[in-house]
């Protein structure tokens, strides 16, 4: 059943998009700055939201597929497909929320934007430590991808840091300063890379342990 929501979340983007389409101006604001809309693009691009939608789910639904790790997602599958509707589901209220101001509802897209991506942060970071190891999902590092122990000990890292991301992202909502903003965004990409070294010396003190041994 859970395999199903995600395309449901698709279908009712394309009803959203026909359902207001007559209703958008000519030109429609696609990007968002700290004050406010900064590009704009033609009535049309309504659609690619629907597009992109079907896009992070067809990707998403493809990899387990051909990954030589296949059998391994068989393990965190619930996680997984959580991740998978999790991830539409952001495009989906990004996209209610900027057709949704293009017809004049009172909504911030600058605002709904970092709030939704930092759930999703928030969401991937509860779900990490549960992955096993995968050439396309998790922190796939040389370390992580030679050990398990590694992978392990790098995931319960690393969820904790996209957790603490994501709850930095979300404040972006609330932030109206350009300087504070690519504050967090900076701390947000220290936090999420720092668990590539962290699994470099999680597999020297693992591996080191072996040879001692």
């Amino acid at each position: 059943m859970r395999k199903w929501i995600a395309p449901l979340l698709i279908v009712v983007s394309v009803m959203f998009t026909a359902a207001v389409y007559s209703q958008l101006p000519d030109r429609i604001a696609t990007h968002f700055g700290v004050n406010g809309p900064d590009r704009w693009s033609g009535r049309s691009a309504a659609w690619l939201f629907p597009a992109i939608a079907f896009g992070i789910w067809a990707l998403l639904t493809t990899i387990p597929r051909i990954d030589p790790h296949r059998a391994n997602y068989a393990k965190f599958q619930s996680s997984y497909d959580t991740m998978v509707i999790a991830s539409t589901l952001v495009t989906v209220l990004v996209q209610f929320a900027v057709l949704g101001s293009a017809i004049g509802w009172p909504v911030r897209v600058e605002s709904v934007v970092p709030f939704a991506v930092g759930g999703l942060f928030i969401v991937i970071g509860e779900l990490l430590p549960r992955s096993s190891p995968t050439w396309f999902f998790g922190i796939r590092t040389p370390w992580t991808l030679s050990n398990d122990i590694v992978w392990q000990r790098t995931h319960r890292l690393g969820g904790f840091l996209m957790i603490i991301a994501g709850l930095l992202l979300m404040s972006l909502a609330v932030l109206r300063s350009r300087t504070a903003v690519y504050t967090v965004i900076a701390l947000t990409g220290v936090l999420v890379l720092s668990t590539v070294p962290y699994s470099y010396f999680v597999y020297r003190s693992v591996t080191a342990g072996k040879h001692s041994s």
